[in-house]
């Protein structure tokens, strides 16, 4: 299944598209004035405003007085050398530029940006640096480019140093493009959010958008910065990080790799090995990427490196066994498997998260032992046997085996129909005890569909519906029933409209709650309900009937609140199919299979998709219209 609130997928796949979109937003740059970000004045004399820091720290109060006055006057235009003057010798200089700081008027977002941009903004400078580091992700994973003008704004005037580095890393790790006009656009929308600031980060940008077409200079230029920044963060890290350092080297091994130097590119990875602390969450990060690049001697490297957390993290251990897989050493592959299996033997939520984690990356037979093995651990009917028949039963309905997901759940059916706390139990794990029936009467149907045994599916689909009337994917499967009468369609209909309504409700009332929230926490788990509403509506009537304008609406809403979300990609390449534009269908599709490369669900719908864009191509060409997608 996909879009129900059972759906395992909450969460960049790199399309070249955004550099297509990214013209109309950054073909006529806005002229910086008194009301913007950057403001007018800015380059004003340096040598004036330094003279004023200096009179900051002067043993005439008047003096000092008229200089502070004289700054706050000049506002943005004396940003970066207020800043450096935080850290002057001189106390008084130190804490008037502290001062000023604060007091600067910084509008992060414009009356011209895009709204998803408008909203992550909204509050920016009030936030803590926890809660602005999340901001800059989300203004990153924005599709189209449309973050990397507030990045750059953010690269010029935040008062950390850290999440300077962190916005620049996010504009040059945006995918790229083959179209010079486009990038030579890019770049000057650097150039002109950056103007003269001397910040590092700043600096960083501006190399990356003034050597966009020579490749050569570009990587040497790099070069200097990466050696720069580790000698930055060895000496004085608090101006630093690992994950700063380690994300210049990776662009540039990227970069080296793009250029064919594949042995200085090795050279490159290997520093950014030597940033290891032994974390499991680091090591994880780092291997996950060398995995994806094929870096296989590397990986064998780090698993030696840090023998002892990989032999105590099932999670890590797992990793080395796909390593070992993928090179295509199967029999020592399962071997390194089974020691994963082993680790942690009465720990069930290292095994459930060693389960999941198989599965999000498509080894799917060593995460179904996980996930029995947790089962045969018991007891039957805990809480850990309740998340695990969860899971595994969703996983295996994605991979077809519709029988063994509905036979998965029937214990847990079957215990609550005998005990009460079972019920309970369920609700506290945040499940609704008619919704678990509900899916196992689909899973029992699906299976009986694939057997053409229609009359028995519908059984079991009504079943379902008194369980959960509000399950999308049952009540899609009544709707597309074989040979159903009309009294069938009329009843399915009725409901179908029922349940939109209630999500439309829903939506409404989601809306309300995050205009309405007191903080950014609350907000974002507003914004995540408001999302899921939104798609869960998109969901049902792009793939029954209704008003399928609406349906592309809520799918196009719920990306704006939770981008790059496979699982909502996947929604909207279904309302572009609906509607009939199956271009856009393939190519939304084709993003969702770049995220969850291994979802059945999602690899199906693009299979669909691409078929009837090539019918329709092909009508196209004889002369005939190209129909629809209902």
């Amino acid at each position: 299944m996909n879009n129900c609130c059972w759906s395992r997928r909450t969460c960049w796949s790199a399309g070249s598209v955004w550099v297509a979109l990214l013209a109309c937003c950054v073909g006529n740059v806005p002229a910086a004035d008194a009301d913007r970000t950057p403001a007018s004045g800015i380059e004003r004399d340096a040598a004036d405003v330094k003279r004023l820091i200096g009179d900051l720290g002067s043993r005439e109060f008047a003096l000092r007085e008229r200089a502070q006055a004289e700054l706050q006057r000049l506002g943005l235009a004396a940003f970066d050398a207020l800043h450096d003057a935080q850290e002057s010798d001189d106390i008084e200089i130190a804490i008037r530029s502290r001062y000023l700081l604060r007091s600067l008027d910084l509008r992060w977002a414009r009356e011209d940006d895009p709204l998803p941009v408008k909203e992550i903004l909204r509050g920016y400078g009030n936030k803590s640096a926890s809660e602005r580091r999340n901001l800059l992700e989300q203004l990153g994973a924005l599709g189209d480019g449309q973050g990397i003008g507030a990045l750059c704004r953010i690269v010029r005037f935040d008062d950390s140093n850290l999440l300077s580095k962190r916005a620049a890393l996010l504009v040059v790790q945006q995918p790229s493009s083959d179209d010079s006009a486009a990038m030579r656009q890019v770049s000057d929308l650097i150039l002109t959010e950056i103007g003269p600031s001397q910040r590092g980060a700043a600096n960083w940008l501006r190399v990356y958008a003034d050597l966009q077409d020579d490749p050569e200079a570009l990587l040497n230029a790099w070069e200097a910065i990466t050696r720069r920044e580790e000698a930055v963060f060895h000496h004085t890290p608090e101006k630093s990080s690992a994950d700063i350092v380690r994300d210049l080297l990776r662009w540039q091994a990227d970069l080296l790799e793009r250029l064919g130097r594949a042995d200085q590119a090795l050279a490159v990875v290997q520093r950014t090995i030597n940033l290891l602390d032994g974390s499991r969450e680091q090591l994880l990060e780092t291997v996950d990427w060398l995995i994806q690049r094929e870096a296989w001697p590397t990986v064998e490297s780090v698993a030696e490196r840090f023998a002892e957390r990989f032999n105590d993290s099932p999670l890590l251990r797992y990793r080395l066994a796909e390593a070992q897989r993928r090179q295509d050493r199967r029999e020592l592959a399962e071997q390194t498997a089974e020691q994963a299996l082993k680790l942690n033997k009465d720990n069930h939520q290292d095994h459930i998260l060693a389960a999941y984690s198989l599965q999000e990356r498509g080894l799917f037979d060593w995460a179904e032992r996980e996930y029995r093995y947790v089962i045969e651990l018991g007891p039957a009917g805990s809480q850990h046997d309740l998340r695990t028949r969860f899971l595994l039963s969703e996983m295996l309905h994605d991979v077809g085996r519709n029988l063994d997901a509905a036979e998965t759940l029937q214990p847990t059916v079957d215990a609550m129909n005998n005990d009460q706390n079972v019920e309970y139990l369920v609700r506290r794990i945040g499940r609704e005890p008619g919704s678990i029936r509900s899916r196992m009467n689909y899973f029992y149907g699906e299976h009986l569909r694939s057997r053409e045994q229609f009359a028995e599916q519908r059984e079991r689909l009504e079943e379902g519906v008194k369980q959960d009337p509000t399950d999308a994917d049952l009540l899609i499967a009544m709707y597309r029933a074989s040979h159903a009468d009309d009294a069938w369609r009329k009843t399915t209909l009725q409901r179908i409209q029922e349940t939109a309504e209630t999500f439309r409700e829903q939506v409404r009332a989601g809306e309300q709650a995050v205009a309405s929230a007191d903080n950014e926490e609350i907000r974002s788990i507003y914004n995540r309900q408001l999302a899921g509403a939104n798609n869960q509506l998109a969901w049902l009537i792009s793939n029954t009937e209704g008003d399928y304008d609406e349906a592309l609406r809520c799918s196009l809403r719920s990306l704006e609140l939770r981008p790059k979300t496979a699982g909502y990609l996947d929604t909207l390449g279904r309302c572009y199919f609906a509607k009939g534009d199956y271009e856009k269908a393939v190519q939304v599709q084709t993003q969702a299979v770049e995220l969850e490369p291994f979802s059945g669900q999602i690899r199906r719908q693009l299979e669909l998709f691409e078929k009837a864009h090539r019918e329709a191509s092909e009508k196209t060409q004889d002369g005939q219209p190209g129909g629809d997608g209902s």
